[in-house]
C-alpha cells in the first residue's frame, strides 16, 4: 500500500534564552510564527529566521520548523 503526505500547515520556531531561574539554570522561551508557506524551501525559511533572530533582545540558542500534514493512500 502507497501512503502519500498532503502538506496541510507549517511554523517556524525560534528559541531564544530569557535569562536563569533561582537555581542559575537557563531559562529557554519559544517564539512561534504559523501560517508559513509549506512549499517555502528551508533555506528561505531560514534566513526569514534569522532576520528574526537579529530583533530579539535575548540570545537566539535554536531554529526549528514544523511541519503537518494529512497521510492519504494513494
Amino acid at each position: 500500500m502507497a501512503v502519500s503526505k498532503v502538506p496541510q500547515n507549517s511554523k517556524l520556531i525560534i528559541t531564544v534564552e530569557n535569562g536563569v531561574n533561582a537555581k542559575g539554570q537557563p531559562v529557554q522561551r519559544q517564539r512561534s510564527y504559523k501560517n508559513v508557506k509549506v512549499s517555502a524551501a528551508d533555506a528561505d525559511v531560514y534566513a526569514v529566521a534569522q532576520k528574526i533572530a537579529d530583533l530579539q533582545t535575548h540570545a537566539v540558542i535554536g531554529i526549528s520548523r514544523q511541519d503537518e500534514g494529512n497521510l492519504m493512500n494513494a
